[in-house]
């Protein structure tokens, strides 16, 4: 890998790429970059600049950019005067290969434009030879980064909280449901937070420079999960495990099997080294719960392409 380049010019303003910037996390690495202490230029690659959602950042100040991940010609006009790229991909609307084709195309495109820095948000544990279906194309994004000449960051968060989105009339109607067995605690993170650990990255880059971190802000069982949504809603909230093999016909192999090891192993990220080592403190579940408005919930906010999957089955 790349040294990161000393910084002699640390005070400038630097441009930042956002890939998928319409999309949940790109979307709020726009908010904390936007909201960032250090000024950015804030740049976002989308298929489709014309739409709604990314004409509502260019009304921000962001700068959309239209290119195709999976076409590199239309990718090298959007890498023009950028100093970073953020590089989120979707598995599960992109497909598995894709997702990885998707990934080596922005990032070839990247060093060949000269970027200084990548930062790439993938899973949790996705780093590790675990055999995890889920959790193989963001490691194989993750090694052929390495291998190029770039000075690089990888993210990698654990199973995010926003995925309780799409179940919460069920939840509000009194069922928690989940292929979590009683008693095994599920390490979650907030959206957000993500956001906020790839600004901080991107405000010192030579800090994290080709380093990977797990991202995780709290940990609960099923029970524990179920209660601290009842006091948040008002409502009585009571836990169901739901059976791996019903599970697997509901959302499929790749996501039953990613359950089954959350039930047999699962996440295990040191939180409070995380935090010192980020700056700040991660988001808990209640807090999270709080902050999108579980107790007047109504509509979901943002849903996840790993609940997109969960839904399609």
């Amino acid at each position: 890998m790349a040294e990161a380049p000393a910084d002699t010019e640390d005070n400038r303003e630097k441009t930042v790429l956002v890939v998928g910037a319409t999309g949940n996390q790109g979307g709020v690495i726009i908010d904390h970059l936007l909201a960032a202490e250090r000024k950015f230029t804030v740049c976002g690659l989308t298929r489709t600049p014309d739409r709604e959602a990314a004409q509502a950042l260019a009304d921000r100040g962001v700068d959309v950019r239209r290119g195709d991940l999976n076409d590199k010609a239309t990718l090298r006009p959007a890498i023009d005067g950028v100093d970073a790229v953020v590089i989120v991909t979707n598995i599960w609307t992109a497909g598995f290969e894709e997702s990885v084709r998707q990934g080596k195309n922005i990032a070839d495109v990247t060093v060949e434009g000269g970027v200084r820095h990548i930062v790439f948000s993938g899973a949790g544990y996705h780093d590790q030879d675990l055999g995890i279906t889920a959790f193989e194309p963001a490691g194989e994004v993750e090694q052929y980064i390495r291998s190029l000449d770039v000075p690089a960051t990888f993210l990698r968060p654990v199973w995010f909280m926003h995925n309780l989105e799409p179940a919460f009339e069920d939840i509000l109607n009194g069922t928690l449901a989940l292929p979590i067995k009683e008693g095994v605690t599920l390490q979650m993170i907030d959206v957000d937070d993500v956001g906020r650990a790839t600004a901080r990255v991107l405000t010192d880059p030579n800090e994290f420079a080709d380093e990977g971190f797990d991202l995780a802000g709290d940990e609960h069982t099923l029970s524990e999960m179920a209660r601290i949504l009842s006091e948040v809603t008002g409502t009585d909230v009571q836990p169901f495990s739901v059976p791996i093999e019903d599970a697997r016909e509901e959302m499929g192999d790749a996501m039953a099997e990613l359950f089954q090891w959350f039930n047999d192993e699962g996440y295990s990220v040191d939180i409070e080294s995380t935090e010192r080592r980020f700056g700040f403190e991660f988001t808990s579940f209640r807090e999270h719960l709080e902050n999108n408005n579980w107790a007047d919930k109504q509509q979901p906010s943002r849903i996840p392409g790993l609940v997109k999957a969960m839904m399609q089955g």
